[in-house]
């Protein structure tokens, strides 16, 4: 009689995105419909409310349950925000500074992406060498978006 086999199940990893708004949830969904040869579980999350505080909380919260968390920042709005702050009042690049502080130093499976101006500026740069500077995302190719 033949012995049986055992065959290892093999479980796919679990990542969670976390960014802050729709193209990006989007790209991450068109990434697993399209890509079914990665074996992960992609899950984009958008917080409800996109302050930096709220993707932070949500970041650690998913680090609990995923294997890897990935934080997708658009710098763009991080400087933007910091600009408007009247002085004296902690700014978002000073709050980015130590939430990325923290994370570098306490959590290994959480990696922060960050885009400066945006995801969509990335994107186009590996479809067209521009060295041009993107002041709106006005400008930026018509197939980047949905």
């Amino acid at each position: 009689m033949r012995k049986k086999k055992s065959i290892p199940i093999l479980s796919k990893q679990r990542v969670a995105f976390v960014v802050d708004g729709n193209c990006e949830s989007w790209y991450i969904q068109m990434l697993k419909r399209n890509e079914r040869s990665i074996s992960v579980n992609l899950e984009p999350k958008i917080p409800q409310k996109k302050k930096l505080s709220e993707q932070y909380k949500m970041v650690l919260d998913l680090s609990l349950d995923y294997d890897n968390v990935f934080w997708i920042i658009d710098f763009d709005v991080i400087n933007s925000e910091t600009r408007s702050k009247k002085k004296g009042i902690k700014t978002p690049l000073q709050e980015f500074n130590e939430y990325f502080d923290q994370i570098e130093n306490d959590y290994k499976h959480i990696k922060i992406i960050i885009n400066n101006p945006c995801l969509e500026y990335w994107f186009l740069l590996h479809f067209e060498s521009t060295s041009k500077y993107i002041v709106s995302l006005r400008k930026l190719p018509k197939f980047l978006f949905h």
